[in-house]
């Protein structure tokens, strides 16, 4: 099943527009899967960056990577093959379901990292250790992935039934009714009314956390950097002067959460009512898909503890290569 995407695999499609999509997925794909990788490597790389914000950080980098290493890859060989050749069923179900699970513990964890932030900024330091302990930490990372896997299995066993009472033609995809050429191909109302409410869920969250991380820093004796999100208790610089860098770096992000979330909200809450051009959905949840490629760099770009590993890993790896290569230096010139 072509999972979020207008193609039908047992119906005649538009080749042209198939291959430009497996062109734009081949490389999200690439772009993706090299950051939420990098990101995960340096974690469990550099002792120093083990810390529980980083875990929450880790856990939607391998939630993306199960969308833009395992499905991104899939889908674009499946658009560049011929129309009417269709994978089977079992195929299908498959990476539909890699798909959703990978969305839904994505969005769960951006919101985790925002409610972390949140008591990292506005709480004492006694009831943040208090609040995120080792297993408190690591109960919640496990909650995101079995309440998205307990979300996924209606979608299943739907698919499976449809599947049966159909013969195999009419498929059940993610997201709401559409008509495509002539064969009818359905997209799941459950599936849409859970990213629609999880999406929803998040922008609340976010839009909460980092309002309230905002006022703390108004109101606050100590200053907080969001740019490393770290405390700093002495200063240069008088506290009422105004940190343009601050302001800038959250509003960046939270325009970043809305621009590539909200238009695809809206597309398919429309979907379940009106069919929903081709194009105007494709871009909308390629703009979506964006989300995957860009949370390691939203994460990490500002914080310098990242920089500082990424470059001494670097530096490293450079060195070794370079000792490697000394005993053959040695060896020809005797």
């Amino acid at each position: 099943m072509s999972n979020f995407s207008n193609t039908s695999a047992c119906c005649e499609g538009a080749l042209s527009e198939n291959i430009s999509l497996a062109v734009a997925y081949a490389l999200l794909a690439v772009a993706g899967s090299f950051g939420n990788l990098l990101v995960i490597y340096l974690v469990y790389s550099v002792r120093k960056l083990r810390s529980t914000s980083n875990a929450f950080i880790v856990n939607v980098c391998a939630a993306d990577l199960l969308v833009c290493a395992l499905w991104m890859p899939q889908e674009a060989v499946a658009l560049a093959q011929p129309p009417g050749r269709a994978a089977s069923v079992a195929y299908q179900t498959f990476t539909g379901g890699l798909l959703f699970l990978g969305l839904v513990v994505s969005l769960f964890s951006h919101s985790l990292i925002a409610l972390n932030r949140y008591a990292l900024i506005t709480k004492v330091p006694a009831s943040y250790r208090s609040i995120y302990r080792r297993r408190n930490a690591a109960g919640m990372i496990a909650t995101s992935w079995v309440a998205a896997a307990v979300l996924l299995l209606p979608w299943l066993t739907g698919q499976l039934h449809t599947h049966q009472r159909n013969g195999g033609c009419a498929q059940l995809r993610l997201f709401g009714p559409t008509l495509s050429d002539g064969c009818l191909t359905r997209r799941s109302l459950y599936t849409t009314a859970v990213t629609a409410a999880t999406i929803l869920a998040q922008t609340a969250v976010l839009l909460c956390s980092y309002f309230k991380i905002f006022r703390k820093v108004q109101v606050s004796v100590k200053r907080v950097s969001v740019l490393n999100f770290q405390i700093i208790n002495n200063l240069s610089y008088p506290f009422t002067r105004k940190d343009k860098k601050l302001r800038f770096y959250v509003s960046f992000v939270l325009c970043v959460f809305i621009l590539a979330t909200e238009p695809f909200l809206w597309v398919i809450l429309f979907g379940l009512f009106e069919p929903v051009p081709n194009l105007l959905y494709n871009v909308s949840w390629l703009l979506f898909s964006l989300l995957f490629v860009v949370s390691p760099y939203l994460y990490t770009r500002k914080n310098e503890e990242f920089r500082k590993s990424l470059r001494s890993v670097i530096r490293a790896e450079f060195s070794r290569a370079t000792v490697s290569v000394e005993p053959v230096i040695h060896v020809v010139s005797r």
